[in-house]
């Protein structure tokens, strides 16, 4: 047996999506919920059967496919080298958020991914990332009332 990317993506959204809905059974309804259809463990519970089902079915898929398809579909070490830089880069937006606020520790993260992942042009790298930050952080600012941090370095 030959695992794959689309196989252990699968199997690691399979584990993901169990998981949820383990949580999602412990969330005790509110008292004025007890009679309701819906409540607010209907959605969760739901999202993690969806998301264990399509996992199940893609792995299955994969281990079909796998078969037919030459050898050699396993990992490369520049994949790996990238998805380690790319989780790298995760983390460190989470530390940065706080102290540089959301729009620089946005930008840089984007402009990070994006170098990461191969592009080299600095126009195309400020023409994908600038727009998403400035009208992502307008709609959750301006249009939805959301609150974004605006880091601690610059008050």
């Amino acid at each position: 047996m030959n695992i794959t990317k689309d196989s252990l993506g699968a199997f690691l959204f399979l584990v993901f999506s169990l998981a949820y809905g383990f949580y999602a059974w412990q969330i005790v309804p509110l008292p004025i919920e007890v009679r309701d259809a819906v409540t607010s463990s209907t959605l969760p519970k739901i999202y993690a059967g969806l998301g264990a089902l399509f996992s199940l079915l893609a792995l299955v898929l994969s281990f079909t496919e796998a078969k037919s398809e030459a050898k050699g579909a396993g990992f490369s070490r520049r994949a790996l080298a990238r998805t380690a830089a790319l989780l790298g880069l995760m983390l460190l937006y989470a530390l940065a958020m706080e102290p540089l606020g959301f729009m620089v520790a946005t930008l840089a993260f984007l402009l990070a991914g994006y170098w990461v992942m191969g592009e080299r042009r600095v126009q195309v790298l400020l023409l994908a990332s600038v727009p998403v930050v400035v009208v992502f952080w307008l709609v959750m600012t301006r249009l939805l009332g959301i609150y974004l941090v605006s880091g601690s370095l610059w008050s």
